[in-house]
């Protein structure tokens, strides 16, 4: 008999990750590195912090709300112990 492992839906990882620094990647192609404090259905997403991750340096935003429609990927933080 198969043991029932638990099955994580998208949103149970984004969910995992409030209030945690995330980064983005939109079709821009830009990276925006910031805290993720909301999200909702659309993958709008809200992060506070907010910077453009450039080669040079970084370039602060401040306070963001990234469409979801602009989304490409997201980049979540190393769980502890992995």
């Amino acid at each position: 008999m198969a043991t029932q492992q638990s099955i994580l839906r998208p949103k149970d990882i984004i969910s995992a990750s409030l209030q945690k620094t995330i980064v983005v990647k939109l079709k821009s192609q830009k990276l925006v590195r910031g805290t993720l404090t909301s999200f909702d259905q659309h993958l709008n997403l809200f992060l506070v912090n907010a910077e453009e991750l450039r080669e040079d340096k970084p370039i602060p935003l401040g306070n963001v709300i990234i469409r979801g429609d602009n989304v490409i990927l997201l980049i979540f933080p190393k769980e502890e112990g992995e």
